[in-house]
């Protein structure tokens, strides 16, 4: 099947007016009819002092037929007759062929008023330079008195905070209650609580670092429940001992 190409044509949108003047945008649809699975690849028009085109060619499938828009902007006023190159297509069997070129018809309207000839009308005066003012405290001025007002209240506060509570020192244990703690803590068979707490109390002398060799031999050791009972009786004697050496 030969291709076959249709006489493009000017696309009024809904928001279009039906003349464009110069500076505004038409869109040339371009229906093309070629065999399903054919690549059709467009080219749009070479004469850029009556259209320039916008984005690339949108390529959309209608049926038996390929849609070419064209979106371009016009700068030419009057009746124009645009030549858009034909497409390029590769057919599936990878057959490349070129379509024909076609013409579009389209009037742009002017700018300018009617009937009066461009050399006539007189261009706008340039507008003056914007003179610079002179440099002002003031800006400063009116951010100095929020900052002064915010750095008065935060002296306030810390006046009014009230002084640092002082940490009075913890009054030292006294030793009989640690003691009677220690036996009440053996009575309810928490051997191994008066063992832990014998071993950060007792001090660093030699009896007490042997003892402490023995509880390490045994304190993990299930079956070491009557050797634990002798060696907290053992630990009480030399906290005894030490207490009263102090």
């Amino acid at each position: 099947e030969q291709p076959r190409v249709e006489q493009p044509r000017v696309e009024q949108g809904a928001t279009r007016p039906a003349q464009p003047t110069v500076g505004d945008t038409l869109t040339v649809v371009h229906r093309v009819s070629v065999p399903v699975g054919t690549l059709v690849q467009p080219r749009g028009p070479s004469d850029s002092t009556l259209a320039t085109l916008i984005g690339p060619p949108l390529v959309s499938r209608e049926g038996d037929s390929v849609r070419i828009a064209y979106t371009m902007a016009v700068w030419a006023p009057g009746k124009h007759s645009l030549v858009i190159p034909g497409a390029v297509t590769v057919a599936g069997d990878g057959t490349v062929d070129t379509l024909p070129d076609a013409t579009v018809a389209y009037e742009v309207a002017s700018l300018l008023p009617e009937r009066v000839a461009a050399e006539s009308i007189t261009p706008q005066a340039a507008q003056p330079w914007v003179e610079r003012t002179e440099p002002s405290g003031w800006p400063f001025l009116v951010l100095l008195v929020p900052v002064i007002l915010v750095l008065g209240a935060a002296a306030l506060w810390w006046r009014r905070r009230g002084s640092a509570v002082v940490h009075t020192p913890d009054a030292p244990l006294d030793p009989l209650a640690v003691r009677a703690r220690l036996e009440r803590w053996q009575a309810s068979g928490e051997s191994a609580l008066v063992i832990d707490h014998l071993l950060g109390a007792l001090p660093q002398d030699d009896a007490s670092a042997a003892w402490r060799a023995r509880v390490d031999a045994v304190r993990f050791d299930p079956g070491a429940a009557a050797q634990l009972d002798a060696l907290v009786l053992e630990g009480l004697r030399l906290f005894d001992t030490s207490r009263s050496a102090r």
